[in-house]
């Protein structure tokens, strides 16, 4: 009698070939066209979970490639990059560099970072709750202790840069947003952001993109987040973005706690 272990493998390279093999036709006993009918059967609904979760995730590759051709992406992708996480919120994340190297999507250059943004979004959208720093907790404070607070980016913010049009084109899909720009070869940068519950990408310039960046791993007061974006770029306004970046609800506390688990953690 087979080890469980190697009865789930078995089973799972069933539903994963093309064509039921031997060894994928022996884990059922009886009849074997009926074994077939079984494994087309589960191999159906894997085929149309995977594709459900990648919709969901991607829903502007979708809307620029079409219905039929986005199945066909899923296919290919599913067979890849075959699914090694319990949690589905998880399948895809390898999708960008999947397009990136899928040759038939090879005209469409500026797919891959369109990807890339929507995975972004996928995990803003997920990311733990964080109490975002905002103006009301730094009214009553001296400018001193504004300017030594310690802060990171929320848990929902990721920073984002590319060489082509990803932010406008993402944000041509939204509901009300503009018209599609008319050149995608134009590098873009922000930053994106769940306030809310609602995801959203802020364009900024690159410098801002990098310095927001780099608090993930390197938590600065406020006081230097500011010197260092305005060391970057002499127009800077420091009131003015620093007003934009608490409003977009982008900063944290360092010392802050998620308010609910991450489930993407």
């Amino acid at each position: 009698m087979r080890a469980p272990d190697s009865l789930q493998q078995a089973f799972a390279d069933a539903i994963n070939d093309a064509e039921p093999t031997a060894a994928g036709l022996s884990i059922f006993a009886g009849d074997t066209a009926l074994a077939r009918d079984r494994i087309g059967y589960y191999r159906g609904n894997q085929r149309e979970t995977a594709l459900k979760v990648l919709r969901a995730a991607y829903p502007v590759v979708l809307a620029l490639m079409g219905d039929t051709f986005f199945e066909g992406l899923s296919h290919a992708y599913r067979h890849a990059h075959p699914s090694r996480d319990p949690d589905l919120h998880r399948y895809g994340e390898s999708f960008p560099a999947f397009l990136a190297t899928f040759g038939p999507v090879a005209s469409y250059s500026y797919l891959p970072d369109v990807a890339r943004l929507e995975w972004l979004c996928h995990v803003a959208y997920y990311a733990a709750d964080d109490v975002a720093l905002d103006a009301a907790m730094l009214q009553s404070m001296a400018p001193a202790d504004v300017a030594a607070i310690a802060v990171t980016l929320c848990r929902c913010a990721q920073p984002f840069s590319s060489a082509w049009a990803a932010i406008p084109i993402w944000q041509a899909h939204q509901h009300g947003g503009p018209p599609l720009p008319q050149r995608p070869d134009t590098p873009r940068h922000g930053m994106v952001v769940r306030p809310r519950w609602r995801v959203s990408v802020i364009a900024m310039p690159p410098t801002q993109v990098d310095i927001l960046g780099r608090l993930r791993t390197h938590p600065a007061t406020l006081g230097d987040l500011l010197w260092q974006a305005a060391s970057a770029d002499p127009s800077f306004d420091a009131a003015t973005t620093l007003a934009a970046w608490l409003d977009a609800g982008l900063l944290r506390p360092a010392n802050s706690h998620p308010t609910e688990g991450d489930i993407r953690s």
